[in-house]
């Protein structure tokens, strides 16, 4: 494309759970490492915006920005998602070693005046330089992203948030990106949920005829084998109740009906 030749994008039928793959993102020249399914990593799989390696993933992204007219550097960033504890670990074992260097530098130094109960921290030793500054204003600004990120009632009005994150860097953009994903990924859920046919037991109680109960009494064998006999005491109540519509017999339907070793 464009004169520059890359690896056709990773299929779905490829993709392998855990395994990670390079999304290209274009509203930043940026690559974000990923090895957990989510539907936005589903959707960008099928839009062709996922690729094996950083190196491909690079060289579509620039083919792409060639192609509309458009030249970007190779200064990409690559960053990988869903490995914050990995970092904690190790932002905190740096932290206990310049506990270490300083408490060394310091100690000798140290000159008792007065002695009076002391109470020590090792956290207060080490520098305040340390803490990363936040911006208050981009932190008002993400709050409030977040926020509408959490009530967003369809992909348009999450992705919408985007609009407003165009001059941040990729590590102002990581928190915004784990709550779309997230978030994306709960209104596929829901909708789902929403669009699934009613439950074999609630076909059972409500078929309309007798044909209907003995092809719904086919599907009842295909489940698992510890839910059939509670299925089974629904279709044989049911068809107890088709065979006798008369509202005596409904009201008089016998308890064995129901039970099948349960």
């Amino acid at each position: 494309l464009a004169g520059i030749t890359f690896t056709k994008p990773l299929t779905i039928d490829e993709y392998e759970e855990g395994q990670d793959v390079f999304v290209i993102t274009t509203y930043s020249p940026s690559i974000y490492v990923v090895n957990f399914r989510t539907t936005a990593l589903i959707e960008s799989i099928n839009s062709g915006f996922v690729q094996r390696d950083a190196e491909n993933a690079k060289l579509q992204l620039k083919a792409l920005s060639k192609a509309l007219g458009f030249e970007v550097s190779d200064d990409f960033s690559v960053i990988r998602l869903g490995d914050e504890k990995k970092k904690q670990r190790g932002k905190k074992s740096k932290a206990e070693k310049s506990i270490e260097v300083i408490s060394a530098e310091i100690q000798p130094t140290i000159v008792i005046t007065e002695q009076t109960n002391v109470t020590t921290s090792e956290d207060l030793l080490v520098p305040e330089t340390n803490e990363p500054k936040v911006d208050p204003e981009y932190q008002q600004t993400l709050d409030t992203l977040l926020q509408r990120v959490k009530e967003s009632k369809t992909p348009a009005e999450v992705n919408a948030v985007y609009r407003y994150t165009r001059t941040w860097d990729d590590e102002q953009m990581k928190p915004i990106l784990l709550a779309t994903h997230k978030r994306l990924e709960e209104l596929e859920k829901e909708k789902a949920s929403a669009n699934e046919p009613p439950s074999l037991m609630v076909q059972i109680q409500t078929a309309p005829d007798l044909t209907t109960l003995d092809a719904l009494e086919i599907d009842v064998a295909a489940r698992d084998p510890q839910i059939q006999p509670k299925l089974m005491g629904y279709v044989r109540k049911r068809r107890y109740e088709l065979e006798n519509p008369t509202p005596t017999q409904q009201e008089s339907t016998p308890d064995y009906l129901l039970v099948d070793g349960f």
